[in-house]
């Protein structure tokens, strides 16, 4: 829980938005489980990954620039 809550906060919430709309699109019938996959998967790798995988580090919440 503390991943989700402290160190992927942002890749938590687009994970979450991602699965939401998917599942929006599948119950309303606009779309189906096979064409959404690809999205459910990215979004449950958003649900996973902590913001250090989009570079964002964990003091400011901005991108790191690299030298």
């Amino acid at each position: 829980m503390n991943r989700l809550y402290k160190e992927g906060l942002i890749t938590t919430i687009l994970g979450i938005g991602i699965l939401t709309f998917t599942g929006a699109l599948i119950w309303t019938g606009k779309a189906t489980t096979e064409s959404c996959s690809g999205w459910i998967a990215v979004g449950l790798m958003f649900l996973r990954s902590k913001d250090s995988l989009i570079g964002l580090s964990k003091k400011i919440g901005r991108a790191h620039v690299w030298t």
